[in-house]
């Protein structure tokens, strides 16, 4: 029931409230015409009149205990759509950070397991950097081996493992573990030139730095 309905159906009371205390009053005026007009006897206004005035004085401390009353129960009325209104708001934040801590659990558990995997992905860049392609039986192995590889980086990209920047970016603490430096004529100042261990990172998170090499020029 929305504040218009509960508007209207106090007017409508007050309204009825109001033209039964008219009817009352009226009442009280005709009783006391017929009493003063000699039709009846003094019986009748020691009696039916004070009588009739009792009842329509206790018909109008009834109604006005039943207007307390209804304002009575529109305050509370009031206060508990408040209160599911406020309910509401409290539930509705308390889905939504459940939905959060859920999502960041997820997540974390994803990255814990990505973290674990990387090891595979360093043995399968040292196998690359090993080969040594002479034969054509070896440029098979090699074919195969690519293909192979080229499944597992397409499988943790789709995971959401992504490689931090590495050779030709500028020198970033924020993801990178400088191991060595080196005076480069090729480079910039502060460019990574070489990688000796990717780095990776799951969404905004780090999950290991790259050890790389970073170029300086003498000044």
């Amino acid at each position: 029931m929305d504040s218009t309905t509960l508007q209207t159906e106090s007017e409508e009371e007050e309204q009825a409230e109001e033209s039964v205390m008219s009817m009352a009053d009226s009442l009280i005026e005709r009783a006391q015409e017929v009493a003063s007009s000699g039709v009846v006897d003094e019986a009748f206004k020691e009696v039916f009149v004070d009588e009739l005035r009792q009842e329509l004085q206790s018909l109008r401390q009834r109604a006005e205990s039943a207007e307390k009353s209804a304002v009575a129960f529109e305050d509370t009325l009031k206060s508990t759509k408040e209160q599911f209104v406020r309910l509401s708001a409290d539930f509705d934040n308390f889905r939504k950070r459940s939905q959060t801590e859920q999502e960041n659990l997820k997540s974390s558990v994803k990255g814990d397991a990505l973290l674990e995997l990387l090891p595979l992905i360093d043995n399968f860049e040292l196998a690359k950097q090993q080969l040594k392609i002479e034969t054509e039986g070896e440029e098979k192995i090699d074919a195969a081996y690519q293909g192979l590889y080229k499944q597992m980086v397409e499988l943790f990209r789709g995971l959401g493992l992504e490689a931090v920047p590495g050779v030709g970016s500028p020198f970033d603490p924020e993801v990178h573990e400088a191991i060595m430096r080196e005076h480069s004529d090729e480079f910039d100042d502060g460019v990574v030139m070489e990688e000796f261990r990717k780095g990776f990172q799951f969404k905004e998170r780090l999950l290991r730095p790259a050890m790389v090499k970073v170029a300086f020029k003498d000044e």
